[in-house]
């Protein structure tokens, strides 16, 4: 950060200090709009500052005296590429019940979210992980519901990231209870396991307040897109469901739904030759509002779902997202050339989140691909293009597929998008940015719970990107600090209606005596 951005960003600091607590909390409520609006950054607040005063909290949970089983190590042999595996999946509509090996599990455990890399000179060791971080302070944590386990008793497991270990936390057969508590309990019976991805909100609290709620879903889809491409990679099947009934799968993990909290389920095992629709039932919105909870508690806990009718969308529809109005501008179509060859499973123990970028351009086809594997059915993407051969500098809007840009402004955005984004560099040294833009206003038509669901997508597109970066030999980071108002004005959004909610830089990285997160 240059001398002048780093005055201004302590100006922003000092303004956001002096800001009236809790104004942007008080006047949220559980709706998709309140929530992203009292998780903005502004000039005014909110404000993470417990950093300055309080002591970092731990990265995992201790556990302290219980026993763990270690898992066995190895690295990730020779897989298919990222092209092959998002170009060919397909959600596993029913399991065998038939089991998979330790081993296999051990591995992706360790691809989804495990230690891949330590800090040099570190001391105490500071370790990375596969999956990035905000802040790298790792808000989530992973648990497995064994129930087909070749070497692993059934029952309840927390994965200790740090010891690459698992800590039983109950015997016993819960599989049962995990396809109860989906929308389509069919499409998890028979699973080898299940893998429950939880967030500690108060690990990015610490640093950034309410805004934290953001990162953690977003993070919960990084961690959630490796464990899927992963074990898609390696021959399993793979489903995961959007619509569960929270309270039940947090009382199977034993945690209380606030300090921490389910975010995300995946379906693990050999998928069955039957490929017929599951059998569902209803899940509706809790609809709660306690006044004396934050902001975002608020909004978490009206949006857990519970059996029942749903509230705005008929049973089993996927969440709806509104089109994006019509738009002008001449569209400009992206070469189609062979995808890297890099295998998955590598470029996710690779990855790193790029510390610095060089101003040099990167090629079209490069952005073509990256653009491919950013693509997300459920969000608008927007991409400001500083650096790249054959396209001209401004603001694009990448159409359906992801194979073509239309553009939205001509010209440089370099200082402006420095300004949106907290006065940062990166942003403006980087060759390109990728915006997911979020439908707010979809929640009439697919429930509130959508905006948590848009997050999750947003992280695991991002994710795609990041693993597309490391297979053309490029680096990705997230800038997730940004002025929500600044940004959507600068992308032509309302703010309202569609906003961003991810934001993520692609470039040629400079070399860095540290690993980012």
């Amino acid at each position: 950060m240059s001398l002048l951005g780093r005055r201004a960003f302590l100006q922003l600091a000092a303004a956001s200090a002096l800001a009236r607590p809790g104004r942007a909390a008080a006047e949220a409520d559980t709706r998709a709009l309140g929530v992203h609006q009292a998780t903005r950054n502004t000039w005014h607040g909110p404000s993470g500052l417990g950093s300055l005063f309080t002591e970092r909290p731990l990265s995992y949970k201790p556990y302290p005296g219980a026993a763990r089983t270690p898992l066995p190590g190895g690295a990730a042999s020779a897989s298919t590429s990222l092209a092959e595996v998002v170009g060919g999946y397909t959600p596993a509509m029913g399991f065998s019940g038939e089991s998979i090996p330790l081993a296999l599990l051990a591995l992706l455990l360790h691809i989804t979210n495990g230690v891949t890399g330590t800090v040099r000179g570190s001391d105490p060791p500071e370790h990375r992980r596969a999956a990035p971080s905000a802040g790298a302070l790792y808000a989530g944590e992973l648990y497995v519901v064994a129930e087909r386990v070749d070497g692993l008793a059934p029952g309840v497991y927390s994965y200790a990231v740090a010891q690459h270990a698992l800590v039983s936390l109950r015997g016993g057969r819960f599989l049962d209870q995990l396809a109860a508590a989906v929308e389509a309990p069919d499409a998890i019976t028979g699973a080898a396991c299940g893998v429950l991805l939880t967030n500690v909100f108060q690990r990015y609290a610490w640093r950034y307040g309410p805004r934290g709620y953001r990162y953690a879903l977003i993070d919960s889809g990084h961690i959630g897109e490796n464990l899927r491409l992963a074990a898609t990679a390696a021959g399993l099947g793979h489903a995961s469901s959007l619509r569960f009934h929270d309270d039940a799968l947090n009382t199977v993990l034993g945690i209380d739904g606030r300090e921490e909290a389910v975010c995300a389920l995946h379906a693990l095992g050999l998928e069955s030759d039957a490929r017929g629709a599951p059998a569902r039932r209803t899940l509706g919105e809790r609809g709660v509002a306690d006044r004396s909870l934050a902001a975002v508690e608020r909004y978490h806990e009206a949006t857990k779902l519970v059996p029942g009718t749903l509230l705005s969308a008929p049973a089993g529809a996927a969440p709806a997202t509104p089109a994006e109005p019509p738009l002008s501008g001449a569209v400009f179509a992206l070469p189609a050339t062979p995808a890297p060859t890099l295998p998955v499973a590598r470029a996710i123990e690779q990855r790193r989140s790029a510390h610095g970028f060089r101003e040099e351009a990167i090629a079209l086809e490069a952005l073509g691909f990256a653009s491919e594997m950013a693509r997300c059915p459920g969000l608008g993407v927007r991409l400001v293009a500083h650096r790249v051969q054959g396209l001209a500098p401004g603001l694009y809007q990448s159409l359906p597929g992801g194979h073509a840009l239309r553009t939205l402004r001509a010209g440089s955005l370099e200082g402006p998008l420095v300004r949106a984004c907290l006065f940062q560099d990166l942003a403006g040294s980087a060759a390109a940015a990728f915006a997911w833009v979020a439908g707010l206003g979809c929640a009439a038509t697919a429930g509130e719970r959508s905006y948590r669901d848009q997050l999750l997508e947003a992280g695991a597109a991002a994710e795609r990107l990041y693993l597309a970066a490391e297979s053309l030999g490029l680096a990705a980071r997230n800038l997730a600090g940004f002025f929500d108002d600044s940004l959507d004005d600068l992308l032509g959004l309302d703010g309202r209606e569609f906003a961003v909610v991810h934001f993520t830089l692609l470039g040629s990285e400079t070399k860095a005596a540290t690993l980012g997160s």
